[in-house]
């Protein structure tokens, strides 16, 4: 049946984007960047968060970091490779970009003994945000660029509060929809794979994806030097949430970390 979901790729470039870095949860912009000058932020880390989405244990992993910009291109493990635009005195953002979706590893829990690779792909897409004040709305789209790889978007509601100097900390509500090349490669089961897995024949549609609240502390050490706590508390909804993998693990997921970051070219 075809995705209503999917969009023709040009219409996503001009038109979509999310967020905040799905692994992180992370509210906070490390900086406007502009001018000719590499300005960013390089982080490292840790975080606990699910071994794959729909289970219900959770692993620690490294949590490398980093958001470079020079004048309008920017290079950030959150949006991946891209343009950022700037409207409206600033207020409004456009991010047409590429971007890393990572892939699922049979070998990353027993809960996927039979389901094989979900492979890793180039996905291609845009984000858009607008600010009003310490408030923020973002939507992000990106479609994966071969026939299967599925379309995803993402809204985000956000506050941040950089009013202290050293002290920054935020929080964001968000949404996600996912079409059905997504879903069933994530969280559907073929006949292959109800065979090799035990699991039952499942072929999800598309629609909304999940829900979720995350919130992030900054502070401060030196205008350089900043640590960041973050957590986000998800819950998996609609054709993912009834999937027979999300059945046997959870559709609640939660992931928590701390983030050392350098930042250049920016200060507080």
């Amino acid at each position: 049946m075809p995705s209503r979901l999917k969009l023709p790729l040009f219409l996503v470039f001009a038109a979509l984007a999310l967020q905040s870095p799905p692994a992180s949860a992370q509210v906070a912009d490390y900086g406007d960047g502009g001018g000719t000058a590499v300005t960013g932020s390089i982080g490292v880390g840790a975080m606990s968060a699910p071994e794959f989405e729909g289970s219900d244990r959770s692993e620690i992993k490294p949590l490398p970091f980093f958001n470079l910009r020079y004048g309008p291109v920017f290079l950030s493990t959150g949006k991946g490779l891209g343009i950022r635009l700037d409207l409206l005195d600033g207020a409004l953002e456009i991010s047409p970009a590429l971007n890393y979706r990572g892939p699922r590893d049979e070998g990353e829990s027993d809960l996927l003994a039979g389901m094989g690779d979900v492979e890793a792909q180039l996905t291609g897409g845009a984000s858009i945000i607008y600010r009003m004040g310490d408030v923020s709305f973002g939507i992000m789209g990106f479609q994966g660029l071969s026939d299967a790889d599925g379309f995803t978007l993402d809204t985000r509601l956000a506050y941040l509060n950089r009013q202290d100097e050293k002290l920054h900390w935020g929080f964001a509500a968000e949404a996600g929809f996912a079409d059905a090349d997504y879903n069933r490669a994530h969280f559907g089961v073929n006949e292959i794979q109800s065979l090799n897995s035990g699991y039952p024949v499942y072929t999800p549609s598309d629609g909304l994806r999940n829900v979720s609240l995350g919130g992030t502390v900054d502070y401060y050490l030196t205008p350089n030097i900043s640590v960041d706590v973050f957590a986000r508390a998800s819950r998996l909804m609609g054709d993912p949430a009834d999937s027979p993998l999300v059945r046997r693990g959870s559709p609640s997921q939660f992931t928590a970390g701390l983030l050392l970051f350098y930042h250049f070219g920016m200060g507080y």
